[in-house]
């Protein structure tokens, strides 16, 4: 179960250390692996911001530590990269998919778990929290779909980008998103009772 605590878990250090080693190595060594022609260099400031939020916020403010709103914005970033790192992408025709839809569930899910945890007051009804949990998917989706373009218009040419990729890629991070905000929800009852 994941509940904060008042420093940052070993475990989540390995993740944001195996996920700096792997943006490096994809960014110098573009060879290495499945990394050629996916834009790491691009990807590796893009990648790496969102997981040293919690961690800076953390370090500034002290108090307890967000691991779900961390693994949030670290995890799905991990999964992206591993599946570039060992090929995944060019040997699985539905790594994206399935990445999509899996990147999604975690970034919501621990986004959905960090809010209603801190919402003590008056806190939202579930059904306004799911359908938050689509429109935060929605919005990380599309974000996610500009910023691919943006990098294939840099001239990375190895991304497969179509108008149907496109389209399901939108359709499974949204779909993702309700089901890990109401799985969230789920299970912060169950915690409660």
């Amino acid at each position: 179960m994941i509940t904060d605590t008042d420093r940052i878990p070993a475990w989540m250090i390995a993740v944001k250390v195996l996920l700096v080693g792997l943006l490096v190595t994809g960014a110098l060594f573009s060879d290495v692996g499945g990394f050629a022609g996916k834009g790491m260099a691009y990807r590796l400031p893009i990648f790496l911001l969102p997981a040293l939020i919690v961690p800076v916020r953390w370090w500034r403010h002290r108090g307890a530590y967000d691991i779900g709103l961390d693994v949030a914005l670290t995890v799905p970033f991990l999964f992206d990269t591993l599946g570039n790192a060992v090929g995944f992408y060019d040997r699985f025709a539905r790594t994206d998919d399935v990445l999509h839809f899996v990147n999604w569930f975690v970034l919501v899910g621990g986004i959905a778990w960090s809010l209603r945890a801190r919402l003590s007051v008056a806190p939202a009804p579930d059904w306004l929290v799911v359908l938050a949990g689509a429109g935060i998917g929605a919005m990380a989706a599309i974000a996610w779909e500009v910023a691919e373009y943006a990098v294939m218009r840099a001239g990375v040419g190895n991304l497969s980008l179509t108008y149907p990729d496109t389209l399901s890629d939108l359709v499974l991070g949204t779909t993702g998103g309700v089901l890990g905000a109401w799985l969230s929800l789920r299970l912060l009852h169950r915690r409660a009772s």
